[in-house]
């Protein structure tokens, strides 16, 4: 389009700003699939530069209102620009025309997502190691480089992929052996069980380890190769598990888990540390 289509402060986004704030999002969201390293700041800068009348602050709303149109699709967006709602219908139609399912931007966040092999490390680690702070937690410990946050149906996808699941599980179980081995107790180390292979679902958990003073620990493991944010699906059957036994029970989220892997812990009934929302019901004819 030519420069005369950009608009003034004060008027609604033109189809050549929709189209230029578009791009310059997609640019962003690819570089965080490849695992590239990039500056939200100076996007926001050079599209400032192209877009005079509009300002930085009104260019990082504008990715959230992008944010917002990938969330009502059930499509991953970028950590950071929370979605903001309120959207033009042009905006709608720019932002599904080019990252919207069947496009390659989409395909490629949907092959990242479904990757179930963990990032390669360069030493053994312990579960210590990659313990971060919930999301919204004050802390200054490294949280994970990954910046894509899913939806709803991005945490029903991740719960319905077993290989992705079981290889988290079975990373933990590395990480518990590790911790246990570092901190002197080998007999709890060798004791350490993968309680969902070999038990079954229906244990409402699982993995089977120890606290330090040889108690033991109940551990669910929730993994997503999205970031810290994405929410994630427990079951009834779970939560009642952690509910009966908050005292020993943990859940790992895991995320991040095929570029930069990171846990938060959650210590006790999930029902106490976090919000429970009901997406899921079984229907039963009467």
């Amino acid at each position: 389009m030519e420069p005369g289509t950009r608009g003034a402060t004060g008027d609604s986004w033109t189809d050549f700003e929709i189209e230029a704030a578009v791009a310059a999002y997609a640019d962003m969201l690819r570089s965080e699939i490849r695992g590239e390293r990039f500056s939200k700041a100076d996007v926001a800068r050079r599209l400032h530069g192209l877009l005079p009348s509009r300002s930085t602050g009104s260019i990082e709303r504008k990715f959230q209102n992008i944010s917002a149109v990938l969330d009502e699709a059930g499509l991953r967006w970028i950590d950071g620009y929370k979605p903001l709602a309120h959207l033009q219908y042009a905006l709608r139609q720019a932002v599904m025309s080019m990252m919207g399912p069947g496009h390659r931007i989409a395909d490629s966040m949907e092959d990242f997502s479904n990757t179930a092999v963990v990032a390669p490390q360069g030493h053994r680690l312990a579960t210590d190691d990659v313990v971060v702070p919930h999301p919204g937690a004050a802390g200054t410990r490294r949280r994970t480089s990954v910046g894509i946050t899913g939806s709803p149906l991005a945490a029903l996808h991740d719960f319905q992929r077993r290989e992705l699941g079981a290889a988290g599980e079975e990373w933990v179980i590395d990480l518990e052996r590790e911790r246990l081995r570092r901190i002197g107790r080998p007999d709890l180390r060798d004791r350490v069980s993968w309680v969902s292979r070999d038990v079954g679902d229906g244990a409402g958990y699982d993995i089977d380890s120890f606290w330090p003073d040889g108690r033991m620990r109940m551990i669910e493991v929730k993994t997503t190769n999205l970031g810290p944010r994405t929410p994630f699906y427990i079951t009834r059957w779970e939560i009642e598990i952690s509910r009966t036994n908050a005292d020993s029970y943990s859940l790992y989220r895991v995320h991040g888990f095929a570029r930069d892997p990171r846990i938060y812990v959650l210590d006790g009934s999930v029902e106490e540390r976090a919000r429970l929302e009901p997406k899921v019901f079984l229907g039963i004819p009467i």
